[in-house]
């Protein structure tokens, strides 16, 4: 696999830009491409109102499959409608598909978790986390830094309190932020040093998998660039997975191995994250590069 440079936006390209990248994160292929963690199998999600509405149930997802190795960044690429951030939201247990299997590959065992109930769903929050898109309404702003990060290892129960801390303090270290971030709230911090406090929440149960929903389209485009390095670092580190859920075809090209394009609830096109935003074949997806 090609390596892949640093994701430096247009405005941070010219050498000597005060936002450039400092180091070079160089990509490599995933931990074991050939060993599959999630399975997406021809999912539906439909939304509207059911019982005596006559309106008629919409398909936001129709007939979707999908497949994510350990290791490995899955980009969705689509415009607003197009069905990706709800697929996201069913790997969640966020909304319910109409149809369907999502597999779940753990170190154990495989698991259909399509329907999995709340107890079990609790429990897979150690295998499968999400950062979302806003990093101002994603963290309570009447908690410390060190409650909301400590909040699943106490769900969890599987930390005692000096092993929680401890663990709070490594995952702030891993996203670049000090241990004394846990002291403070989420006003005291920029949106960027929020959606890096978001990722190191997403990392403190050290899951297999994130899902990725549009983590720095809020974001000013120089921020975005330390945020897209950063996560791609990470993934080198740690060998996380991420669902990489996003709009904009140079982030994905620059953070996914591979990427589905969507549109209209189904999958048009599939490939290499390369050969997509270099090379489409599908006039929809040649379209969002020309746009």
């Amino acid at each position: 696999m090609t390596e892949r440079p640093p994701y430096v936006p247009e405005t941070a390209a010219d050498e000597g830009h005060p936002y450039a990248p400092d180091t070079a994160v160089a990509a490599r292929p995933p931990t074991d491409a050939t060993e599959p963690l999630l399975e997406v199998q021809e999912l539906s999600v439909s939304y509207g109102r059911r019982g005596r509405s006559r309106h008629p149930l919409r398909p936001a997802v129709d007939g979707v499959t999908l497949r994510l190795s350990r290791g490995e960044t899955l980009g969705l690429l689509g415009e607003s409608g197009s069905g990706k951030s709800t697929i996201g939201k069913a790997i969640l247990g966020l909304v319910r598909p109409a149809a369907g299997r999502i597999v779940f590959h753990g170190a154990v065992q495989d698991e259909d978790i399509t329907h999995a109930p709340p107890a079990r769903r609790r429990r897979l929050a150690r295998h499968i986390q999400v950062v979302f898109q806003d990093p101002y309404g994603s963290l309570n702003p009447s908690r410390t830094i060190g409650q909301t990060l400590s909040e699943p290892l106490h769900i969890t129960r599987r930390h005692t309190r000096g092993q929680a801390a401890a663990r709070v303090s490594d995952s702030l270290n891993l996203v670049g932020l000090t241990a004394d971030a846990a002291e403070r709230y989420p006003a005291a911090f920029s949106g960027g040093q929020r959606q890096r406090i978001a990722i190191a929440r997403a990392l403190v149960l050290e899951p297999d998998l994130i899902v990725c929903d549009e983590p720095t389209s809020a974001l000013d485009l120089s921020v975005q660039a330390h945020v897209l390095n950063l996560l791609v670092e990470l993934q080198q580190t740690l060998g996380v997975a991420y669902l990489f859920i996003s709009h904009d075809l140079d982030v994905i090209r620059h953070v996914a191995h591979r990427a589905a394009v969507l549109r209209g609830g189904t999958v048009v096109e599939e490939g290499t994250a390369d050969r997509l935003t270099t090379r489409p074949s599908h006039p929809y997806t040649r379209t969002l590069l020309t746009a």
